[in-house]
């Protein structure tokens, strides 16, 4: 049954039952007597216990609605991270509430507004006698002070309202047990005990987007970050891999002289793989530029004389979050993607850290280095600000003099500045990424370390 349509059977049942009408209509009831004359004590008090059956039924109806239509996990959510202490202290006591039974709580409310409104008709026919005044007077008082305004009000403030009232609630769930407790387990039984609802990832995008506005609203550039990272598991590293014809790659032969070594600090990159003389696809180690901090290009030494880092291969078909789990192991930060992991000639593209940290932000990263804001499609850096982005940093620039180490000195004297990478000397930048665990299934080999 759709749940927008229990709380309106739920009052047509009790206003049914709570109103003289099941008198009028069973002629075979004996009539009770007299009504209670007008004015005197004994009508004043049938009226005020009948005034305070409506207003106890109404409470029922209104706990009804209310706890019953309080979402588990958001009262799990209020009740560990809720930055009210009354709100959080409210989910807890709901919380533990509806922990002794959904159903029992059900039940039991139910249960109390069925007697309440069976016992309503019996003082006010007393009272009133009955006819069109009884019928107008009980209709009217409980679909006003028993239906409309407690439930409106339990809508708006169902927390505050339930855990108010948790513990009258849980001292009748232990009065009526004797017969709520076996009918709250059939329909535990026939049911099931627990409702649990987490969202998919799907939802929990759509879900981000209702939070661009409200009382904290999300920035864009969260909601483009939680999906990111959302998508990581999903997103295989072939898909945002920087593909080999893109890649800056080095022969192990390769004379590191001065041309050389010029053109790889201005690649902007600091890792660069090695394979082996003419066969372009049998890598077997890493290059950091790093190495060639204390390096004399005047010595013009083979690659093959460095100490090459481990270059691990993987396989294409691995998510983002395990290349990231690896990363942050701290053995790498570049994958070689391949199609036969640890053999020889399946290499089809490079990964790394910056790759996947892009993926997460949705936004391309450029440092002080880079000359393409993309490996791919080759485009310009543009390193321009805005106002909101310079709030509270202030950039200065150094006055240089004639020791100043510049690109035109020692190391990079030859280095002109928008002189592009020889061929087959493209090599991305180590990008950034995050992700889950990684397994032993071989999805990713390590290369052994030169030296």
């Amino acid at each position: 049954m759709p749940r927008t349509t229990l709380p309106t059977l739920l009052f047509l049942l009790r206003a049914a039952l709570a109103t003289p009408f099941s008198k009028i209509l069973n002629t075979n009831d004996p009539v009770e007597g007299p009504p209670a004359e007008p004015g005197s004590t004994e009508f004043w008090s049938k009226m005020l216990i009948s005034t305070g059956l409506v207003l106890a039924g109404g409470v029922f109806a209104g706990l009804t609605l209310g706890l019953m239509g309080l979402d588990e996990l958001h009262l799990r959510v209020l009740a560990t991270s809720s930055d009210d202490e009354k709100e959080k202290h409210n989910a807890q006591k709901v919380l533990k509430l509806m922990g002794k039974g959904r159903h029992w709580v059900l039940v039991v409310l139910l249960l109390g507004n069925v007697i309440i409104n069976e016992s309503l008709p019996i003082f006010l026919d007393s009272a009133l006698g009955g006819g069109i005044a009884a019928i107008a007077i009980s209709t009217t008082a409980i679909v006003i002070f028993g239906e409309i305004i407690p439930q409106a009000l339990s809508v708006r403030y169902g927390l505050s309202i339930g855990a108010l009232c948790s513990p009258v609630v849980l001292g009748m769930m232990y009065l009526f047990a004797p017969i709520a407790w076996p009918i709250a387990k059939l329909l535990d039984y026939v049911l099931g005990a627990n409702e649990e609802h987490t969202y998919k990832k799907a939802e929990l995008k759509s879900f981000l987007q209702f939070h661009r506005t409200g009382e904290e609203p999300l920035r864009d550039d969260e909601i483009a970050i939680l999906n990111g990272v959302l998508e990581l598991n999903t997103k295989n590293v072939e898909e945002i891999m920087t593909p080999m014809k893109d890649a800056v790659t080095l022969s192990s032969d390769i004379i590191l002289d001065h041309a050389a070594v010029d053109k790889l600090l201005l690649s902007g990159y600091s890792r660069f793989p090695i394979h082996e003389p003419g066969n372009p696809l049998a890598f077997h180690g890493l290059l950091l530029i790093k190495k060639l901090i204390n390096y004399d290009p005047n010595q013009a030494l083979p690659v093959s004389s460095f100490a090459l880092s481990v270059l691990p291969e993987a396989d294409p078909t691995i998510n983002c979050f395990q290349a990231l789990d690896y990363f942050q192991t701290g053995r790498a930060h570049l994958l070689l993607i391949s199609n036969t992991p640890g053999q020889a000639g399946g290499a089809i593209g490079v990964i790394t850290l910056e790759d996947i940290i892009e993926e997460i932000i949705s936004e391309e990263i450029v440092d002080e280095t880079d000359r393409y804001e993309d490996n791919t499609k080759k485009r310009k850096v543009k390193r321009h600000t805005t106002a909101d982005i310079m709030r509270g940093i202030v950039e200065r620039t150094r006055r240089q003099t004639k020791d100043t180490v510049t690109e035109r000195t020692p190391l990079l004297g030859h280095i002109e500045e928008e002189e592009p990478p020889e061929p087959g000397m493209v090599s991305p930048r180590p990008q950034s990424v995050q992700a889950s665990s990684y397994g032993t299934n071989g999805a990713i080999s390590e290369s052994p370390r030169n030296t």
